[in-house]
């Protein structure tokens, strides 16, 4: 039973080292990045819409396979990229000449968010690195304050853009597509994509107006190899134990009974600790372990 759970440890190990390795963060490059905010005000009888533009800065995290060209496959995990500009402003003269009223809105710390678990499937490329990733449900965030007058409403007040209640689920941007590039600077990666993020939106602080954001752009960012996870490596010592092994590093290990780790028990490492023997048991007849930096 012993020698069953040894093979079982060591299997258990080494998958889940296999499956967390070698992602990339990508930069923004500023001067080639931008958005372009457009804002449609529809009052059922007429419609108008403004626009401003900014740069961007933000990162995100994109894996690779294989990790250097030529790539086959990408897969864009997460995101958080940032107007580079402190307010965006908007403002509408509704109808012939105003006949309809006026409003003005202006929008703060604009980000547009792309969390893990939100990104479609990995993508293919081309022979020119030229991929569509599908999919992606991105998260608007911003400050907006406004100043409406119109269809005899007046209103005047904020509206946080990260306040769920405010933005119910049926209220959410919808998902996009990613079509881009990648090319190689040497041995950097470049990343090129253009974006368009649609969200609608009706509130009780604009009765009978329904708002309609688009949010599109281009995103240019370099890329940088994160460090890896440490190989967590394993083998039987003969005497019915157990040796984990790993380079010397200000490491934590931890333990759990489920690959998810959501109940991690930390076991403690003495300074330069570069192994650690265990004995399986029949209280825990499936363990994980893992390696993370402090």
């Amino acid at each position: 039973m012993l020698v069953a759970l040894d093979l079982l440890f060591g299997v258990l190990v080494a998958g889940l080292g296999q499956a967390q390795a070698g992602p990339w963060l990508f930069t923004a490059d500023e001067k080639k990045s931008k958005i372009d905010l457009k804002v449609t005000l529809d009052l059922g009888i007429a419609k108008e819409s403004d626009s401003d533009s900014t740069k961007v800065e933000g990162t995100m995290i994109a894996e690779l396979s294989p990790d250097a060209p030529p790539v086959e496959t990408i897969h864009i995990t997460s995101g958080d990229f940032r107007s580079t500009k402190s307010k965006l402003r908007l403002s509408y003269s509704l109808g012939p000449f105003g006949l309809f009223g006026n409003a003005k809105f202006s929008m703060s710390d604009l980000s547009i968010r792309i969390d893990p678990g939100d990104t479609g499937e990995e993508a293919e490329l081309d022979e020119e690195g030229n991929f569509t990733q599908e999919d992606n449900t991105p998260t608007l965030r911003g400050l907006v304050s406004y100043d409406v007058n119109a269809l005899g409403n007046e209103s005047q007040g904020e509206i946080d853009f990260s306040d769920p209640e405010q933005f119910p689920e049926d209220q959410q941007a919808e998902a996009f597509t990613i079509e881009g590039q990648l090319t190689w600077d040497g041995d950097q990666p470049v990343l090129k994509f253009d974006f368009e993020i649609e969200q609608e939106v009706e509130t009780e602080e604009f009765e009978g107006i329904t708002v309609l954001i688009l949010a599109s752009g281009t995103l240019v960012a370099r890329g940088e190899r994160l460090a890896g996870l440490p190989l967590l490596a394993i083998a039987p010592t003969g005497d019915s134990q157990l040796r984990l092994a790993w380079e010397a590093g200000d490491y934590i290990l931890e333990a759990a009974a489920e690959p998810t780790f959501d109940e991690p028990e930390t076991i403690e490492l003495a300074d330069g600790q570069a192994e650690h023997i265990i004995k399986p048991s029949v209280d825990y007849p499936h363990r994980f372990f893992r390696l993370r930096r402090q």
